[in-house]
């Protein structure tokens, strides 16, 4: 048998993100914060790109001429889930409050991350809304809620039908790829020396 008998070993390609598997729609979340938590919201909008969720965060998409509001308003309207990042900073911030009316108006589900320790009856327009507590000493615990409060609306979106069951695997797969990713990282990032 000569070489040219032998069927051509076809090029490794790399595993496809979730964007890229076909049938799995594009989610997007509106992370609602006060600038003054970069390091939180960093966390969590990590962990729920993660997801496979593209996360919009109006500091990263700067649109000079174009007025803050606008921008604002629009990108909530086309967000498949509003999160709202609730801190000792934010709770106090008229434009987080504002943001939270605007996804109420457009009837945008709501997500509230509230950081342990806000007393609740402060919430204002979120009193009475279930919540995630976020509790930034045990960051792995906290992302855990909310890969599990975030996985119905990625789960809703899967397609049905003959490659369902492998979308929703491969979607699994990735949840707790992620999950274990951000352990890894929190228990590097705890160490002293």
């Amino acid at each position: 048998m000569t070489s040219t008998n032998l069927p051509a070993i076809p090029e490794r390609q790399p595993l496809p993100t979730f964007g890229q598997i076909p049938n799995v729609p594009h989610l997007e979340v509106f992370l609602s914060h006060s600038n003054a938590d970069k390091a939180h919201v960093d966390v969590v909008a990590r962990q729920i790109a993660a997801l496979g969720i593209t996360v919009y965060l109006a500091e990263d998409n700067p649109q000079p001429g174009t007025v803050l509001a606008d921008k604002v308003r629009a990108a909530i309207h086309r967000s498949n889930a509003f999160v709202v990042l609730i801190t000792s900073t934010s709770i106090n911030s008229a434009y987080v409050m504002q943001e939270v009316g605007i996804a109420k108006e457009h009837g945008v589900p709501i997500i509230p991350i509230i950081e342990k320790g806000i007393d609740v009856r402060a919430l204002g327009v979120l009193q009475g809304l279930d919540y995630l507590e976020y509790d930034p000493t045990e960051p792995a615990e906290a992302m855990a809620k909310i890969v599990q409060s975030l996985q119905p609306f990625v789960l809703r979106q899967m397609p049905t039908g003959p490659d369902a069951g492998t979308t929703i695997v491969l979607v699994g797969v990735g949840l707790l790829l992620g999950f274990l990713l951000f352990a890894a990282l929190s228990e590097g990032g705890t160490e002293t020396g």
